[in-house]
Formats: structure tokens, sequence, C-alpha cells
């Protein structure tokens, strides 16, 4: 890789910066228009080739991308990490979210998005994070304890 070349890649570290303007502006205003429309396509599952390597990125088991967004998938014993990004960068609205959240994990799944203490922030891509949990939370958005959807 060239300098320039890599100067240009890691400018927000957006690899997108690697393709001439004209033609970043025509993806990112489809983007946009599949975001608005909620016409995202199906999602396809991509098997991960570092898969058991180290790192992160061996712990992901596979990525399910569409039209809009791409999200990497990790178990991690007592959820499923969901690891959001598009190629905008931009943040997924809540919508958004729940959708993929239901899409992905089914809609009677519940998916909680963590701020840690700032000693264990990683913030190494411009990614949102959900974590499907596997079984009820201990308290709910309708009462002080997980019982309140049955109300």
């Amino acid at each position: 890789m060239t300098a320039n070349r890599h100067r240009s890649f890691t400018k927000g570290g957006n690899p997108l910066f690697l393709v001439p303007s004209k033609e970043r502006k025509r993806l990112l205003q489809r983007e946009r228009k599949l975001r608005r429309s909620g016409e995202w396509g199906d999602w396809e599952r991509i098997e991960n080739p570092m898969r058991f390597k180290r790192g992160w990125l061996g712990q992901v088991d596979h990525v399910r991308k569409n039209r809009v967004f791409s999200v990497l998938v990790r178990d991690v014993g007592s959820a499923i990490h969901l690891a959001i990004s598009s190629l905008s960068n931009d943040r997924p609205s809540w919508p958004e979210m729940q959708r993929i959240k239901n899409e992905l994990a089914g809609e009677g799944s519940t998916a909680v998005e963590v701020y840690p203490p700032q000693s264990e922030l990683v913030d190494g891509a411009d990614m949102y994070h959900i974590w499907v949990l596997f079984g009820p939370l201990p308290f709910s958005l309708f009462s002080n304890n997980s019982e309140g959807a049955e109300r």
C-alpha cells in the first residue's frame, strides 16, 4: 500500500475514502435512500475466514449483511454480540437497531447496548454494539421485574 493510499484509508478509518469522490457520493446517497425507504434487502450470511484465529476477529462466527448494514455476529456465552456498521458510519437509529435485532435474533429476544467503564472502552471502529441475551432481564420497561411484558 502506498503512503498516499494508506493516508487516505486512515482518514477517519473508513475505507470508503479509497473510492473516487464521485462514486463515494453516489454510494452514500444510495445508502440514505435505502435507509429512508426501509428496503434493505435480504440478509446474506458470510462465513468468517478468520474464525478461530487470534484476536477479536477470530471470535466472530459469521457476518450478516444486506444492502445497508453489515453485522458481525459473535457468541460470547451468555449472549450473542451483534456489531453493526454501515458504509456511511452513521449511527443506526433506534428503530433500525430494533429491526436488526428482530430480523437476526427474533422478535421475542431482548438486546442491550452497553456503555462500559472508561477503563474498558474500545473504540477502534465506527460500529454499534448490542448483546442479545439468553434469558430475561432482571427488570423491564413495564415494571420492576421481567414479568411486566405479560401484563
